[in-house]
This record gives structure tokens, sequence and C-alpha cells, in this order.
């Protein structure tokens, strides 16, 4: 397991806040790793890391990418699991960026490898940004939900009007990574991007609303100005698109009907909580109305 961890560089890093994202189960929307891609992006944030694939992913799943020109194979490219680093300002924390792929198998040991680059490199706090399909509508603003692995940082977070989940169901390897993470002293959360159900393409406005919240958090400063861009563009698709099509037309306006109908329980802390559940038992049925 210990070649499964290959540090190309040991950059001198001051307090750093990992922050990961994953294609998979947990990028809906692609709320996960287009947010990662575009912090990567806009910070040119420099390789140091990775965690080989081999070993943790199904390449019958995800299958690697291979480029083919005048009948010779040129390229031949496996899932990525990488860290970046990025030097902030003065004395405020750095950062790590992970940007990977949900393993299919060996959760514990993939655990166990992140966590010990963690480790290694002094990391103050772990940040997982997911996805999640969701009861909501483009044409509603929506709220950030988190889920934290301790009761004080919890009540940090919920000073930014965010949103507690209420869940019983599977599991992902995050969550697995968030435990294993109390066990090591580490405080993490994870903020996930509620995102319509009817949207295929990149949620940008969850990436925006997240990585508006981030930046508050550690903080730091990126431009986000090409992402909100990208955002009103996707919006304006969206509204053409259910302008053209009734049933969805339709399906949006009952979506808006749920969202001003719905009651939302309360927690001890008096937030707002949204229960998942009903959304799963929602897109179960409709799965079952189009069989």
């Amino acid at each position: 397991m210990e070649n499964e961890l290959i540090i190309h560089e040991t950059p001198h890093l001051s307090r750093p806040w990992l922050i990961g994202g994953y294609e998979g189960w947990i990028d809906a929307g692609k709320v996960s790793s287009g947010s990662l891609t575009y912090l990567r992006e806009s910070l040119k944030a420099q390789k140091f890391a990775e965690i080989l694939s081999d070993g943790f992913h199904h390449f019958r799943e995800f299958r690697p990418q291979v480029v083919v020109e005048d009948g010779l194979i040129r390229q031949l490219e496996y899932p990525k699991n990488e860290f970046f680093y990025w030097k902030n300002r003065g004395s405020l924390p750095d950062l790590i960026l992970f940007l990977g792929n949900e393993p299919h198998v060996r959760w514990k040991a993939f655990a166990d490898l992140f966590l010990k680059l963690a480790s290694q490199f002094g990391v103050e706090r772990l940040v997982t940004i997911g996805g999640l399909y969701d009861q909501v509508v483009h044409t509603i603003p929506r709220k950030i939900s988190v889920v934290a692995n301790n009761p004080d940082l919890l009540k940090d977070l919920l000073v930014h009007d965010v949103q507690m989940i209420d869940y019983t169901g599977p599991g992902s390897y995050v969550s697995l990574l968030q435990e294993r993470a109390n066990t090591d002293g580490i405080g993490s959360f994870m903020l996930w991007g509620r995102v319509p159900p009817y949207v295929i393409m990149k949620s940008s406005w969850d990436c925006v609303q997240i990585l508006e919240l981030l930046v508050k958090l550690v903080p730091f400063e990126v431009d986000l100005n090409g992402l909100r861009e990208e955002a009103k563009l996707i919006d304006k698709q969206l509204q053409k698109a259910v302008e053209e099509k009734p049933d969805l037309r339709t399906y949006v306006k009952q979506l808006e009907s749920i969202h001003r109908s719905r009651q939302p329980k309360k927690s001890k802390s008096g937030e707002n909580v949204i229960t998942i559940e009903a959304f799963l038992k929602h897109v179960d049925k409709g799965d079952k109305e189009k069989d």
C-alpha cells in the first residue's frame, strides 16, 4: 500500500485546508468535480502527489481514456487521483486540492492513504464538496446542505445560512473518510449542492454558492466571475428548455409547488433540516412510471 501514494514534491505548507472533489456517486450536476476543477485552474495550483488508481477502481465501470490516431494508440490515460497545493497570502491557511474518483473498492485503504498525506502536511481542516439531486428548481434560490464530523464544527457552519441533512440510506466513501478523519483528530465537513433532478449539465450556481462559502471560511481569494457567467448562461439554457418542452414546464411547476408547500422540520437548534428519503422515493416512483 505504501507504493500507492506517490509524493512528487514536499512543499512547506502553513495550516493547510484540504478540499476534495470527486467524480462518481457524489457528483450530481458536476458540483464536486466542477468546483475543484475551477479552483485548481483559477488558482493555478501545482500538482505534488497522487494516489494510483490500480486496485481502487473497476475499469469496466470507469474506463481509461484512449487516443487512437492513424491506427495507432497514442495515449492511454487512467483515472486520476491527484493532489495540488496553493500558497495563501500572509499567515492564512494554504490549500491542498484533491481531484479524483470515488474508489469502487478498498475504501478504508484509500482513506488511510488520503489521511496519511493529510497528517504529513499538517492538514487543519478537511472539506469535501458534493452534489446531490433534490426536489429543488433552478427558479428558486436554494441553500447549501452540510454534514460535519463534530458538533462544534457544525455549529460554526450554521452561522452561514446553510442547512443540515437528515439521511438514512446507502453511504459513500466520503462518509467513511469523514468518520476516520474524526478518529485522527481532523475537523471535517461536507458541503452539498442541491441539484434540480432535471439538470443533466453542470449545475454552476451550486458550484458558485459552495466556493463563495469556502472563500469566507478559509479565507482566500479567487475570481468567481467566470463561474458566475457560466451559471447565468446555463440558467438561460434551462429556461429556454422549460419554455419549449411542455412536460418539463409542468414538472418544474410541480417542484415549485412542492417547495412552496414544504414545511421544513426543525432541529434542536431551530435550523431547517431537509429530508432526502422523500426525494429518493419520488425518483424511484418516477422511474417505475416510466417503465
